[in-house]
Protein backbone atom coordinates (compact mmCIF):
# COMPACT_ATOMS: atom_id res chain seq x y z
CA UNK A 1 0.00 0.00 0.00
CA UNK A 2 1.26 3.51 -0.84
CA UNK A 3 -1.21 6.03 0.38
CA UNK A 4 -0.61 9.61 1.49
CA UNK A 5 -2.87 11.42 4.62
CA UNK A 6 -4.52 14.96 4.63
CA UNK A 7 -3.64 15.13 8.57
CA UNK A 8 -1.26 13.18 11.05
CA UNK A 9 -1.25 9.48 11.54
CA UNK A 10 -2.26 8.22 14.84
CA UNK A 11 -2.80 4.53 14.74
CA UNK A 12 -3.27 1.96 11.46
CA UNK A 13 -3.33 -1.45 10.89
CA UNK A 14 -4.14 -4.36 8.33
CA UNK A 15 -5.48 -7.54 7.87
CA UNK A 16 -3.87 -10.82 7.18
CA UNK A 17 -1.75 -10.82 3.45
CA UNK A 18 -1.96 -6.66 4.25
CA UNK A 19 -4.69 -6.84 1.47
CA UNK A 20 -6.75 -4.27 3.76
CA UNK A 21 -5.15 -1.21 5.36
CA UNK A 22 -7.27 0.80 8.04
CA UNK A 23 -5.83 4.37 9.24
CA UNK A 24 -7.15 6.48 11.61
CA UNK A 25 -6.28 10.72 11.01
CA UNK A 26 -5.82 13.36 14.14
CA UNK A 27 -9.28 14.86 12.80
CA UNK A 28 -11.21 11.33 13.63
CA UNK A 29 -11.65 9.86 10.58
CA UNK A 30 -10.75 6.28 9.51
CA UNK A 31 -9.52 5.86 6.02
CA UNK A 32 -9.93 2.20 4.87
CA UNK A 33 -8.28 1.02 1.71
CA UNK A 34 -8.12 -2.21 0.24
CA UNK A 35 -6.15 -3.86 -2.69
CA UNK A 36 -7.39 -5.66 -5.50
CA UNK A 37 -6.41 -9.22 -5.85
CA UNK A 38 -4.35 -10.28 -8.45
CA UNK A 39 -5.88 -11.82 -11.09
CA UNK A 40 -3.98 -14.08 -14.26
CA UNK A 41 -5.05 -14.88 -17.75
CA UNK A 42 -6.38 -18.05 -18.43
CA UNK A 43 -7.96 -17.17 -21.77
CA UNK A 44 -6.93 -17.28 -25.50
CA UNK A 45 -5.81 -15.23 -28.26
CA UNK A 46 -7.88 -13.80 -30.90
CA UNK A 47 -10.01 -15.85 -32.71
CA UNK A 48 -10.20 -15.73 -36.73
CA UNK A 49 -13.33 -16.45 -38.88
CA UNK A 50 -13.31 -19.06 -41.53
CA UNK A 51 -13.00 -16.22 -43.71
CA UNK A 52 -9.73 -15.12 -42.23
CA UNK A 53 -6.69 -15.63 -44.65
CA UNK A 54 -8.93 -15.96 -47.44
CA UNK A 55 -9.89 -12.21 -47.85
CA UNK A 56 -12.93 -13.13 -45.19
CA UNK A 57 -13.65 -10.82 -42.73
CA UNK A 58 -12.23 -11.61 -39.02
CA UNK A 59 -14.41 -11.81 -35.92
CA UNK A 60 -13.89 -9.63 -33.04
CA UNK A 61 -11.08 -10.09 -30.49
CA UNK A 62 -12.52 -13.03 -27.84
CA UNK A 63 -13.34 -11.42 -24.68
CA UNK A 64 -10.25 -12.22 -22.14
CA UNK A 65 -11.58 -14.48 -19.50
CA UNK A 66 -9.86 -13.52 -15.40
CA UNK A 67 -9.69 -15.62 -12.59
CA UNK A 68 -8.82 -14.98 -9.24
CA UNK A 69 -5.03 -16.64 -8.38
CA UNK A 70 -5.79 -19.32 -5.89
CA UNK A 71 -3.54 -18.87 -2.96
CA UNK A 72 -3.56 -20.71 0.85
CA UNK A 73 -5.92 -17.87 1.60
CA UNK A 74 -8.68 -18.92 -0.18
CA UNK A 75 -10.92 -22.05 1.10
CA UNK A 76 -10.60 -23.29 -2.15
CA UNK A 77 -6.99 -23.82 -2.13
CA UNK A 78 -7.52 -26.67 0.05
CA UNK A 79 -10.50 -28.73 -1.67
CA UNK A 80 -8.42 -28.60 -5.08
CA UNK A 81 -8.37 -31.86 -6.30
CA UNK A 82 -10.77 -33.39 -4.10
CA UNK A 83 -13.44 -33.73 -7.00
CA UNK A 84 -11.39 -34.82 -9.81
CA UNK A 85 -11.82 -38.54 -11.56
CA UNK A 86 -8.95 -40.89 -12.93
CA UNK A 87 -9.16 -41.53 -15.94
CA UNK A 88 -8.99 -44.86 -17.88
CA UNK A 89 -5.29 -44.72 -18.58
CA UNK A 90 -4.82 -43.47 -14.92
CA UNK A 91 -6.87 -46.22 -13.63
CA UNK A 92 -5.22 -49.05 -15.61
CA UNK A 93 -1.66 -47.44 -14.87
CA UNK A 94 -0.05 -49.55 -12.02
CA UNK A 95 2.41 -46.86 -11.15
CA UNK A 96 -0.55 -44.31 -9.57
CA UNK A 97 -1.33 -44.84 -6.26
CA UNK A 98 -4.64 -44.23 -5.45
CA UNK A 99 -5.21 -43.75 -1.54
CA UNK A 100 -8.56 -45.38 0.08
CA UNK A 101 -11.08 -43.52 2.03
CA UNK A 102 -10.69 -44.15 5.83
CA UNK A 103 -13.46 -46.36 6.58
CA UNK A 104 -15.98 -45.23 9.84
CA UNK A 105 -15.40 -47.01 12.94
CA UNK A 106 -18.91 -48.41 14.17
CA UNK A 107 -18.76 -47.85 17.90
CA UNK A 108 -21.18 -49.93 20.09
CA UNK A 109 -23.94 -47.61 22.36
CA UNK A 110 -22.14 -48.20 25.62
CA UNK A 111 -18.53 -47.05 23.90
CA UNK A 112 -20.37 -43.98 22.34
CA UNK A 113 -21.86 -42.94 26.03
CA UNK A 114 -18.18 -43.55 27.46
CA UNK A 115 -16.77 -41.13 24.90
CA UNK A 116 -19.54 -38.53 25.99
CA UNK A 117 -18.57 -38.93 29.56
CA UNK A 118 -22.43 -40.48 30.13
CA UNK A 119 -21.13 -43.09 32.34
CA UNK A 120 -24.85 -44.43 33.92
CA UNK A 121 -25.93 -44.92 30.39
CA UNK A 122 -22.42 -46.71 29.35
CA UNK A 123 -23.70 -49.10 32.60
CA UNK A 124 -27.26 -49.66 31.53
CA UNK A 125 -26.00 -50.26 27.83
CA UNK A 126 -23.80 -52.56 28.44
CA UNK A 127 -26.22 -54.70 31.11
CA UNK A 128 -28.73 -54.81 28.42
CA UNK A 129 -26.17 -57.00 26.07
CA UNK A 130 -26.27 -59.35 29.02
CA UNK A 131 -22.47 -60.42 28.35
CA UNK A 132 -20.67 -60.24 31.17
CA UNK A 133 -17.40 -60.12 29.42
CA UNK A 134 -18.93 -56.45 28.11
CA UNK A 135 -20.10 -55.62 31.43
CA UNK A 136 -16.72 -56.59 33.10
CA UNK A 137 -15.02 -54.50 30.58
CA UNK A 138 -16.94 -51.30 30.79
CA UNK A 139 -16.58 -51.65 34.70
CA UNK A 140 -12.93 -51.58 33.99
CA UNK A 141 -13.06 -48.91 32.05
CA UNK A 142 -14.99 -46.72 34.49
CA UNK A 143 -12.46 -47.76 37.17
CA UNK A 144 -9.82 -46.32 34.59
CA UNK A 145 -11.51 -42.75 34.12
CA UNK A 146 -9.96 -40.21 35.94
CA UNK A 147 -8.20 -42.46 38.54
CA UNK A 148 -10.05 -40.91 41.20
CA UNK A 149 -13.29 -43.45 41.37
CA UNK A 150 -15.59 -40.32 40.07
CA UNK A 151 -16.85 -42.02 37.26
CA UNK A 152 -17.57 -45.64 38.90
CA UNK A 153 -19.26 -43.89 41.21
CA UNK A 154 -21.17 -41.73 38.25
CA UNK A 155 -22.22 -44.80 36.96
CA UNK A 156 -23.47 -46.75 40.28
CA UNK A 157 -25.33 -43.79 41.89
CA UNK A 158 -28.91 -43.73 41.75
CA UNK A 159 -30.36 -46.97 41.34
CA UNK A 160 -33.06 -48.88 42.99
CA UNK A 161 -33.09 -52.45 43.56
CA UNK A 162 -34.32 -53.50 39.99
CA UNK A 163 -31.32 -51.86 38.35
CA UNK A 164 -28.68 -52.74 40.99
CA UNK A 165 -30.11 -56.77 40.65
CA UNK A 166 -27.97 -56.93 37.48
CA UNK A 167 -24.98 -55.86 38.57
CA UNK A 168 -25.43 -57.68 41.70
CA UNK A 169 -25.65 -61.03 39.58
CA UNK A 170 -22.25 -59.83 37.63
CA UNK A 171 -20.80 -59.77 40.98
CA UNK A 172 -21.90 -62.55 42.74
CA UNK A 173 -21.00 -65.11 39.87
CA UNK A 174 -17.12 -63.37 39.31
CA UNK A 175 -16.41 -61.83 42.53
CA UNK A 176 -13.83 -65.06 43.23
CA UNK A 177 -12.84 -65.57 39.48
CA UNK A 178 -9.41 -65.24 39.78
CA UNK A 179 -9.39 -63.54 36.08
CA UNK A 180 -11.58 -60.66 36.93
CA UNK A 181 -10.88 -60.16 40.83
CA UNK A 182 -8.96 -57.26 40.29
CA UNK A 183 -12.09 -55.53 38.83
CA UNK A 184 -14.46 -57.13 40.40
CA UNK A 185 -13.79 -56.27 44.23
CA UNK A 186 -13.05 -53.22 43.67
CA UNK A 187 -16.96 -52.55 41.90
CA UNK A 188 -18.13 -54.72 45.23
CA UNK A 189 -16.37 -52.22 47.78
CA UNK A 190 -18.03 -49.47 45.61
CA UNK A 191 -21.83 -50.77 45.54
CA UNK A 192 -21.11 -51.46 49.89
CA UNK A 193 -20.21 -47.91 50.03
CA UNK A 194 -23.35 -46.17 48.06
CA UNK A 195 -25.72 -48.49 49.45
CA UNK A 196 -24.86 -49.75 52.65
CA UNK A 197 -27.76 -48.07 54.46
CA UNK A 198 -30.69 -49.78 52.56
CA UNK A 199 -29.44 -52.95 53.49
CA UNK A 200 -32.70 -54.44 55.20
CA UNK A 201 -35.31 -51.98 53.23
CA UNK A 202 -34.90 -54.27 49.21
CA UNK A 203 -35.24 -58.05 49.60
CA UNK A 204 -34.45 -58.40 46.31
CA UNK A 205 -31.34 -56.23 47.42
CA UNK A 206 -30.41 -58.29 50.59
CA UNK A 207 -30.75 -61.33 48.59
CA UNK A 208 -27.76 -60.44 46.06
CA UNK A 209 -25.97 -59.72 49.26
CA UNK A 210 -26.36 -62.56 51.27
CA UNK A 211 -25.28 -64.99 48.15
CA UNK A 212 -22.26 -62.51 47.75
CA UNK A 213 -21.48 -63.20 51.06
CA UNK A 214 -21.95 -66.74 50.98
CA UNK A 215 -19.71 -66.85 47.51
CA UNK A 216 -16.78 -64.67 49.42
CA UNK A 217 -16.97 -66.82 52.27
CA UNK A 218 -16.89 -70.00 50.74
CA UNK A 219 -13.86 -68.42 48.81
CA UNK A 220 -11.99 -67.28 52.00
CA UNK A 221 -12.48 -70.74 53.63
CA UNK A 222 -10.83 -72.43 50.12
CA UNK A 223 -8.36 -70.02 50.32
CA UNK A 224 -7.34 -71.12 54.13
CA UNK A 225 -7.58 -74.48 53.08
CA UNK A 226 -5.09 -74.16 50.93
CA UNK A 227 -2.78 -72.41 52.50
CA UNK A 228 -2.82 -75.07 55.14
CA UNK A 229 -1.94 -77.20 52.41
CA UNK A 230 0.72 -75.68 51.37
CA UNK A 231 2.21 -74.93 54.97
CA UNK A 232 1.86 -79.33 55.24
CA UNK A 233 3.68 -79.68 51.98
CA UNK A 234 6.67 -77.36 52.43
CA UNK A 235 8.37 -79.49 54.95
CA UNK A 236 8.00 -82.55 52.96
CA UNK A 237 9.17 -80.56 49.69
CA UNK A 238 12.42 -78.86 51.49
CA UNK A 239 13.19 -82.79 53.63
CA UNK A 240 13.23 -84.38 50.03
CA UNK A 241 15.24 -81.27 48.04
CA UNK A 242 17.81 -81.71 51.46
CA UNK A 243 18.30 -85.41 50.73
CA UNK A 244 18.56 -85.10 47.06
CA UNK A 245 21.31 -82.47 47.43
CA UNK A 246 23.11 -84.37 50.25
CA UNK A 247 23.13 -87.73 48.24
CA UNK A 248 24.18 -85.81 44.72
Amino acid sequence: HSTKSPDPVLSFDCTAGARQLAVGMANGMLAVRTRPKKRYNVGAGNIVGHGAGAGGPSLPPRRQRWQAMLTASSYRYFLRGQNTKLTREQLEDTTVAVASKPRKINLKPFDKSLKKFRYREALDESLSTRDPGVVLAVLEQLCAHGGDGHALQAALSQRNASRLEPIMKVLCKYVADPRTMKVSVPIAHAVFDLYSQVVGISQEFDTKVLQLYERVNAEVKAQDELIKLQGMLEPLLHAQYNSSSSSS
